[in-house]
Parts: structure tokens; C-alpha cells; sequence
């Protein structure tokens, strides 16, 4: 009688991720925002998704910087449903959208374009202290093409 060893299961293969730190200051949010640009172009993300993910980035990595002037951490991750984006830092101050302030163009309309690009978005408080916002960005859906399509 021959016996035959039961195969394994194939391997899962974790989706795409990139996870860094950056320092409380200004200059970080550039740093973060060229290695985010260099996990995108590896990972093969849709056109569609690539720069609205570099602006979620940078909006959330620079909120965590301005508001609460210690080190962060970032983590990206990519699978079909879209790309993830994770930002941690060390204040438990909830983020909250705020309306823009008049005559100062760059302030106040960050968290409002996150949300608007995203189809979930939420913040965790960490057991120890900080806090991470949660954002997702989904997958472009592909729609008809070709003759006949409906449009």
C-alpha cells in the first residue's frame, strides 16, 4: 500500500507593503512622499491610484507632523480592492475636519480631500498612546469598453 503525504497548502503571498518612519518636522513629509512615489512605481499601481495616494500621503504625514511635532510612522499596502495608507504618530488628539481658513489657501482642506478620495477613513487610538488614521483608497473599477458599451 502506498501512502501519499497530504500536500500543503500553497504559500500565501503577502500583498505588496512598505512601512517607515519619519521625523517630526517638515522635511519628512518630502522624505516619505519620495519613498511612498518608489513603492508605488515598484508595487505596479494603477495610474488612476497614483497620485491620489501621494496626496493622501502627504496630507496625512503632514497633519501628524503639524499638529503633533514627534516622530511618525507610514505604511503602505497594495492588493485588489486599492492601496491602504496608514499613519501613526503620538498625539491622541482625534483628527478633525476643520473649514479652510480665508485667505490662507493651504490650510484647513487636507482631512476634507483624504476623505473625499477615500472610501473609508478612521482613526484608532494605540493601547500604549498615539494614534494611527486608517485610509483606504479603492480600485479603480474598470468599466465598459468596445462597441456597444454603455456608457
Amino acid at each position: 500500500m502506498d501512502t501519499v503525504a497530504p500536500l500543503s497548502a500553497p504559500a500565501r503571498i503577502p500583498p505588496p507593503a512598505w512601512t517607515d518612519s519619519f521625523p517630526g518636522r517638515p522635511s519628512g513629509v518630502a522624505e516619505v512622499r519620495a519613498q511612498a512615489r518608489a513603492f508605488l512605481a515598484r508595487s505596479r499601481v494603477p495610474p488612476a491610484l497614483y497620485e491620489d495616494t501621494l496626496l493622501v500621503v502627504s496630507e496625512l504625514v503632514t497633519n501628524a507632523v503639524r499638529h503633533t511635532g514627534g516622530p511618525g510612522n507610514v505604511r503602505l499596502s497594495s492588493d485588489a480592492s486599492g492601496i491602504a495608507v496608514t499613519v501613526s504618530d503620538t498625539s491622541r488628539l482625534l483628527p478633525v475636519p476643520r473649514p479652510a481658513e480665508p485667505g490662507v489657501a493651504t490650510s484647513g482642506l487636507g482631512l476634507g480631500l483624504v476623505a473625499a478620495l477615500c472610501d473609508c477613513l478612521y482613526t484608532t487610538l494605540g493601547p500604549g498612546g498615539g494614534k494611527t488614521v486608517h485610509a483606504h483608497l479603492p480600485a479603480p473599477v474598470a468599466g465598459p469598453a468596445g462597441p456597444g458599451a454603455r456608457t
